[in-house]
């Protein structure tokens, strides 16, 4: 986990310490006076975390429910944290909790750790806002666009690999990927029966470079049930799983408060 873990261990303990409750990004009464606004907020966005600690960088995405999560890629170690932060609906001022879920099977797994933040929305491209926990620190987020090219529907066999694991066992998946409908939805299923057999779905919001996404892992894998988050396609294989090569690469941040996870798809 990041540092292990700049994004929210280095605001370190504050969860048990002043006992903050553990939350999923839920609101407060205090906002920052702006003006301007609402902006369009929707689709990937890059995160900078800045606190005593040090700083650390993250890939992600909001969505159109205002849902924003993001990823870290920090190597060594075992890469894979999730950050939420609070609903962004791109409204001028914003307040609430940033949570920090740990990969799972890491050493911090399970430790789900918040902070208080407040902050801005000035553009369609930046957001800033300020940790009020202790240690103090900063949040920038910047729009960015991780996709050479146009978004286009996947087709055809891709390799799913989540980012840390459960009960002891990774999750692998070998994938076929199908366009669904209109706009580029795609439908997966697996195609190694002998492991992990999981199927799902890619429903992008509008032409956002942002998917709903949906994933279900039967009972052949180390977790079972039907896990829902956010994702977007990428040129980058930011866990160099890879090899760097130039491909198409899906992202999924499957958010769960027991299970919250992130999977690369190349």
């Amino acid at each position: 986990m990041l540092y292990k873990s700049l994004w929210l261990l280095s605001l370190a303990f504050l969860a048990c310490i002043a006992a903050v409750s553990i939350g999923c990004g839920s609101s407060s009464n205090n906002t920052t006076a702006c003006t301007g606004g609402p902006y369009n907020v929707v689709g990937p966005w890059q995160i900078t975390v800045n606190t005593s600690s040090g700083m650390v960088k993250g890939y992600g995405a909001i969505d159109s429910a205002g849902l924003a999560l993001f990823f870290d890629n920090t190597q060594p170690g075992s890469a894979g944290d999730t950050l939420q932060m609070p609903t962004l609906t791109g409204a001028c001022s914003f307040s609430g909790n940033v949570t920090d879920y740990p990969e799972p099977g890491g050493p911090s797994s399970g430790m789900v750790l918040t902070d208080a933040v407040q902050g801005n929305v000035t553009s369609t491209t930046a957001i800033s806002g300020t940790l009020t926990g202790s240690p103090t620190g900063t949040v920038s987020l910047t729009s960015f666009s991780p996709l050479t090219g146009s978004v286009t529907a996947v087709s055809g066999a891709k390799t799913g690999l989540v980012q840390g694991a459960f009960n002891g066992q990774l999750v692998l998946l070998s994938l076929t990927f199908t366009p669904s409908g209109t706009s580029n939805n795609m439908n997966f299923t697996t195609t190694n029966l002998a492991g992990c057999e999981a199927n799902g779905t890619f429903t992008e919001q509008g032409t956002s470079n942002v998917f709903d996404v949906s994933i279900t892992l039967m009972p052949t894998c180390p977790i079972t049930g039907t896990f829902a988050g956010i994702g977007f396609e990428s040129s980058s294989d930011y866990f160099n799983l890879n090899g760097g090569n130039a491909d198409t690469y899906l992202y999924a941040d499957i958010l769960d408060t027991a299970n919250t996870f992130v999977m690369e798809i190349y």
